[in-house]
């Protein structure tokens, strides 16, 4: 019998509550619009977070670092200056160890050194990667943002692969002729002109705006290599779960550093875990901006609430009079703050939805948008979001739970008023 008595107290509660909510349309509709923007930018810039999560993650892996990369330690040290001093002693050795693996696919050779590229008129330094052709794109997927020839299919003489801003900065295009100067492995100075070959447009800036590839072919008699290799880079089966891609690749670099002391094997998952370190750092920055939105919402339903208090005095001791408590007082003012905390939410969520269904469909245009201006992850192109389920429901508990808060302090004034005070009240 008492519960439903208390089934029907709160309905009738609730019932007034939703009809005063809208009595002051404006009030509300102003704070409903705030917690809306709020709560939906909020899911939208997660889902455009996570998007940029993924694709940097992906154009490590699949254009720059691939699943496990291999040099000496001492390279390591000295790797920002890309030294030609230390190669992998016995390259055959650690590519036979790595393919006994049957989750490694491939294994391909690349040596980096810094060099300068000049049109005739200007020149910009820029990082040269030599590379086996065909090897490399066992690993990498490079060639899917490939405009023109591999440099494997070159027989007409020194040919380069140029990232297609760096080219356009130089006023390059396929088929134009480059001098690419650089130190040799005995520091002796050497130029040679290269045929432009190729142009790659990949979704990493880093490689558009400044990196150049060259075969070992012509690498060799240039740079007096004889053979020398400071990097090895591997490329294992996908998985599905990127918790599982980085255990993967953390086992396979674990067994080549305890197989080869004298190499440093650095797995996906410590580049990636990195990676998302920073990005959550990002994240963070992006959800105060959403809390302070937030709480300038839980300000306006106080403030609602209270106006809707002073407004109604009367009313509430009209309520008393027939027989509702102070406790009953409280409930329906913080049902009021609760319903405008509900609608505001479902708003929020619905507007959350539509912002992560245009970047999930459409993307944003991070090249368009950003210029060339270098933001220091490897994502570009078009950037596309993800769906976030568990951001939506978090967005939405939680502007329910700003709301009753927000509206528990001018409940409880509400509730302290006496009978005979609120009746003669003017």
């Amino acid at each position: 019998m008492n519960n439903r008595k208390e089934r029907t107290a709160w309905t009738t509660l609730a019932t007034i509550a939703w009809r005063n909510v809208w009595r002051h349309g404006k009030r509300t509709a102003l704070t409903v619009i705030t917690m809306t923007f709020g709560l939906g930018l909020y899911i939208g810039m997660d889902s455009i977070l996570k998007g940029m999560d993924r694709m940097g993650l992906e154009n490590m892996m699949e254009l720059s670092d691939s699943s496990v990369k291999i040099t000496t330690r001492a390279y390591d040290e000295e790797a920002q200056s890309m030294p030609l001093d230390y190669g992998i002693p016995d390259v055959a050795a650690v590519k036979a160890f790595l393919m006994q693996d049957k989750r490694v696919l491939a294994v391909s050779e690349r040596l980096r050194f810094v060099g300068q590229l000049s049109n005739g008129q200007d020149a910009l330094p820029v990082q040269i990667i030599a590379i086996n052709p065909q090897d490399d794109d066992q690993v990498f997927s490079l060639a899917a943002y490939r405009t023109g020839d591999s440099l494997a299919a070159q027989t007409e003489g020194p040919a380069i692969m140029l990232g297609k801003k760096l080219a356009s900065e130089l006023g390059l295009q396929i088929g134009s002729w480059v001098t690419l100067s650089a130190r040799t492995r005995y520091d002796a100075q050497n130029a040679q002109d290269f045929l432009v070959a190729a142009l790659l447009d990949t979704p990493d800036p880093t490689i558009n705006n400044g990196n150049a590839y060259i075969s070992f072919a012509a690498a060799e008699p240039f740079l007096d290599l004889e053979g020398l290799r400071t990097e090895l880079v591997v490329r294992m089966q996908k998985r599905v779960n990127l918790k599982d891609a980085m255990k993967d690749s953390d086992e396979i670099a674990a067994k080549v550093n305890g197989a080869f002391p004298d190499l440093s094997a650095k797995s996906f998952g410590e580049i990636g875990r990195q990676f998302l370190e920073l990005s959550k750092a990002k994240s963070k920055g992006a959800g105060m901006i959403i809390f302070i939105m937030m709480i300038i919402a839980g300000v306006g339903i106080a403030n609602t609430v209270l106006m809707s208090v002073y407004s109604r005095i009367r009313e509430i001791g009209v309520l008393r009079a027939f027989g509702l408590t102070a406790r009953d007082i409280r409930r329906l003012f913080l049902l009021e703050g609760g319903l405008i905390g509900l609608v505001g939410s479902l708003a929020g969520v619905a507007f959350g939805i539509l912002l992560d269904a245009y970047f999930i469909f459409w993307g944003m245009p991070l090249d368009a948008m950003m210029g060339n201006i270098d933001m220091g992850l490897p994502v570009g192109g078009n950037l596309y979001g993800e769906w976030n389920p568990d951001q939506m429901l978090t967005a939405a508990i939680v502007g329910i739970l700003i709301a009753l808060f927000a509206s528990r302090s001018p409940a409880k004034r509400a509730g302290k008023l006496e009978v005979t005070n609120a009746l003669r009240f003017v």
